[in-house]
């Protein structure tokens, strides 16, 4: 590069010249012995002529050659380097190690204040110039510079799961040791539940990479979001006389749902002081355990149908009862996070073979009379009283408020068991459906069936009244099954 500070200087330029000068010279001393024959006198004036001629090309050569190198000399002493951080520029220096060692102090400096590898991620790259001591940036001044100007990235170790990116540590150790932690409920529990396995059931991989400082989490931190998917882990401390289930009723939470969320606790085994984790965990990571376990199973028993022409559709009986079998079952249980989501069967042994269950079925058409195990809505009206305490007492029934005369139904077919006034009831109906149930019509104006008489679902046998006990005209239906008094409401349709 150009400097506008020095003189230019053709060396070229000057060879040249002397070449031409020394090869006159020559010419000159052959032209000269030509004549040598001719003039004695005249030679020698021209060897005295000549020899002061070589002493001063001599002479000049020298001067030349000396000045040549003495400029070389000051041309080297005047190379230097712009230094730049990226496309700026923070200085000139005569040598690039100067600069590089700045860069090295740097990084040292930062490592140590933050423990750990640190990387300036600003590119140092220089361009050679030709500059006088007084444009050299002193070291101290570029120091300052580059301190002020460069950035700076960390080396971290980032972990994996599954191939995204869930949190980074200082250290691989650290992450190891957090995953240790989250594998060591499981790994207490190995020796009582004879484990035979322990594995995260995720891909999970560590990787060294390069990142600014503020992504470098804590390792706390981590853990609890690797178990809960979470930072916050609500806990409470176990009082006298508290269970798993008392605390999961003050919380709101079930049973099941305070075991998931502390897999390393036994609930029969609870202590007063212990910690217990509140927040169902949906963990990042899934510990996969599986162990060896013996158990007896029930064998479900089959059912046969038989059909009878003696039978009516709407009867049946068992002809044999059925039985449940057993069997003894070894199996590797897995479990994730302490909750069993596969069994697979090493082997089955059979203790008991299960007995089929055969059921008779009729194929006959019931006559109207027969009940058909349902219950329609005995008359039309407004539900005036449901069945519960009223005023203190115990109300059996259910009254349907309508006029007086309005027609009152059979709620399902069978046989009049009663038909007369009875007491606080009233002109009462009373129906034995030969099912165990019973229903009965009670305060009515008209009774239209007789003792004995066989009654078909929807028959008219009486009418709404105010007899008996009564403060209004209404029809109060009861249901009975087998002689105990049931909600109507929660039959009729």
């Amino acid at each position: 590069m150009d400097n506008p500070n020095h003189t230019k200087f053709n060396l070229g330029e000057v060879k040249e010249k002397l070449m031409k000068f020394t090869e006159s010279i020559k010419n000159l001393k052959l032209k000269k012995v030509d004549n040598y024959k001719e003039n004695n006198d005249i030679d020698n004036k021209f060897k005295t002529t000549y020899l002061k001629i070589a002493l001063i090309s001599l002479m000049l050569i020298s001067i030349v050659v000396l000045g040549v190198t003495g400029y070389r000399a000051y041309e080297a002493s005047l190379i230097a380097f712009d230094v730049y951080l990226g496309d700026e520029k923070v200085g000139t220096v005569r040598e690039q190690d100067s600069v590089h060692a700045i860069m090295d102090n740097l990084q040292q400096g930062l490592s140590k204040t933050y423990g750990i590898d640190v990387v300036l991620d600003e590119d140092i790259r220089f361009e050679e110039t030709k500059a006088k001591d007084d444009l050299i940036t002193d070291n101290e001044e570029l120091k300052k510079t580059i301190k002020d100007k460069v950035g700076f990235l960390v080396y971290g170790y980032v972990l994996l799961v599954d191939g995204e990116e869930v949190g980074a540590l200082k250290t691989k150790e650290e992450i190891e040791d957090i995953i240790n932690r989250i594998k060591e409920p499981y790994e207490n529990l190995a020796e009582d539940d004879e484990i035979k396995e322990i594995k995260i059931v995720e891909d999970i991989k560590i990787e060294k990479k390069i990142m600014p400082l503020y992504k470098i989490g804590n390792g706390e931190d981590l853990y609890n979001h690797l178990l809960t998917n979470s930072e916050e882990i609500r806990t409470h401390t176990v009082e006298v006389g508290e269970s798993f289930w008392t605390i999961a009723k003050f919380y709101g939470l079930t049973v099941d749902e305070l075991i998931a969320a502390n897999p390393d606790k036994t609930p029969e085994k609870l202590q007063i002081g212990d910690e217990i984790v509140l927040v169902v965990p949906k963990p990042v990571l899934t510990v996969a355990t599986v162990s060896e376990v013996e158990y007896t199973e029930t064998i479900k028993y089959e059912t046969e149908i038989e059909y009878s022409d003696n039978m009516y559709k709407t009867e049946k009986k068992t002809k044999v009862a059925g039985q449940r079998g057993e069997k003894k079952v070894l199996a590797n249980e897995i479990k994730h996070n302490g909750i069993v989501v596969a069994r697979e069967v090493i082997e089955e042994e059979v203790l008991k073979e299960p007995v089929t269950e055969v059921i008779v079925r009729g194929t006959k058409e019931p006559p109207k009379t027969v009940a058909t195990g349902t219950f329609l809505m005995p008359t039309r009206g407004t539900i005036s009283s449901r069945y519960g305490m009223r005023r203190g007492r115990m109300h059996y029934g259910l009254d349907i408020a309508a006029k007086t005369g309005t027609p009152i139904y059979a709620a399902d077919g069978g046989k009049v068991v009663y038909a007369g006034y009875r007491g606080a009831y009233g002109n009462l109906v009373e129906i034995d459906h030969g099912n165990g149930y019973k229903t009965r019509y009670a305060h009515c104006s008209k009774i239209l069936v007789k003792v004995g008489d066989k009654v078909y679902k929807g028959q008219h046998i009486a009418n709404v009244g105010n007899t008996g006990r009564s403060t209004g005209s209404h029809l109060h239906f009861e249901v009975l099954k087998n002689g105990k008094n049931q909600n109507p409401a929660n039959y009729v349709k």
